[in-house]
Parts: structure tokens; sequence; C-alpha cells
């Protein structure tokens, strides 16, 4: 009895460990087919990236090619009417107009756009004058040219008022500019005032600078005229005229 156990009991063994060797060669026959499918995807991968790196480069020229023709097809901007560039005073000239030219030469020089006739006037009712007002190409006011004679495009420029402070005197006096700058070129003696400013009228270059009686200090008229101490060294000016007679 205890010989037909025993053979029992190894016959059961062996079976065991066949069992045991073919569960580790459906194992093994396992792990190579996932070996196999991992490879497989990888080189897939591989080629996917592969193909998305040549494609790129030609999609940035792509890209490329159309923003240089989308630059090219921009149309070019330009700028209409005349652009001053000359901004200097001087005793004949104020920019481009020169003593002696007329309404007509005015019209000659820059666009008629850029020139409006408006009605000026003086201290009293029937002080009226024609100005021509000038802008510049942005449309800017910088000038009004006043002719001696009313309805006469052939008179000659009497007066320019001078509105922009781009201009300036050798100098650099300009509309930025105050007593104090001025009176370190020029004399001042000749003060005047008017309705709301006093004038300092600079014959060496034929110019009216006008400074705002509220610039001035408290008693600046003694009785005899108007005393240049109560004129600040800082006040500025209100307005620049040329004058050609």
């Amino acid at each position: 009895m205890k010989k037909i156990l025993g053979a029992i009991f190894i016959l059961i063994l062996i079976s065991c460990n066949s069992i045991s060797k073919k569960e580790k060669e459906l194992l093994e026959k396992e792990n190579e087919l996932l070996q196999r499918e991992l490879e497989l995807t990888k080189k897939e991968q591989n080629s996917k990236s592969k193909a998305i790196e040549l494609t790129k480069p030609k999609e940035i020229e792509k890209k490329k090619e159309t923003t240089k023709n989308e630059i090219i097809k921009e149309p070019v901007k330009k700028t209409t009417g005349y652009t001053f560039d000359n901004f200097h005073i001087s005793e004949n000239r104020v920019g481009i107009f020169s003593k002696g030219m007329t309404i007509s030469d005015v019209y000659n020089s820059i666009p008629k756009e850029q020139i409006k006739k408006t009605v000026g006037y003086g201290e009293f009712a029937d002080d009226t004058y024609d100005d021509y007002e000038i802008y510049d190409s942005n449309g800017k006011k910088i000038l009004v040219l006043t002719p001696k004679q009313n309805g006469n495009t052939s008179s000659k420029i009497n007066r320019i008022s001078i509105l922009d402070n781009r201009f300036k005197t050798t100098e650099k006096i300009g509309l930025s500019s105050t007593f104090g700058d001025l009176k370190k070129y020029y004399s001042t003696d000749k003060i005047s005032p008017d309705m709301e400013h006093i004038v300092l009228d600079v014959s060496h270059i034929n110019a009216w600078f006008s400074i705002k009686k509220s610039e001035l200090k408290e008693d600046w008229w003694n009785g005899n005229g108007i005393d240049k101490s109560k004129i600040p060294d800082n006040a500025k000016f209100d307005g620049i005229t040329i004058w050609w007679k």
C-alpha cells in the first residue's frame, strides 16, 4: 500500500512539473509577442515623427512665402500735400515764404488744399483783412499770411503770423521761448501795449513778439510806458508776427 501511494505521489509531482513547464513556455511566448508589438509601435511612431519633421520645413517655407507675398501686396502709403521742412525765421524769410512774394506765388508754391482764405479782424469793427491760413501735410495750421490789399492775389505779403513753435530764428527764438531768451540776443527797447498784450518790436528781424498782460508783474505801467523790470524773464510769447513793408 505504501508503495502504491508513493508511486501516485511521484506521478502527481511529475504532472505538476510538466504543467509548470507548459505555463512557462506560454508566458515566454506571450512576452515575445508583447515585445514584438512594442517594437512595431516604436517603429510606427518613429516613422510618423520623421514624416512630421519632413513636412514641417515645407509648411514653414509656405508660410514664409505667403508672408512675403502679403508684404509685397501691401500698398505703399504715400503722404499727400507739401511737407514743410524749412522753419527758419529771418529778416526777409519765414520758411519757404520770402519778402516780395504775392498770394499768387503762394498758390504756386504749395497745393491749394493747404491754403484757406478767411477774414481777419483788427481792433476796430471796420478793420478787416484777407487772411490766408497755411496748413502742413498733416492738416495743422502753422502760419497766417496777410497781403497788403484785400481781394487781390497779386498783392504782396505784408504780414505773417507764426502759429507753430517749430519756426525759430538763428538764435533758436520761437513761440516756446521767453522774454529772458529774447533779450540775450535782441534789443527790447520798443515795447507798446495793445488790448490784451504787450508787444516787443525787434526791428532787426522785422518781428513783433507779444506777451499776455497777465504774465506781467503788478504796476508794469509806470505812467510813461511799460516798465521792463516788471516783465518776468520766464514770460512766454503768445505770438510772433513778421512784418514786410
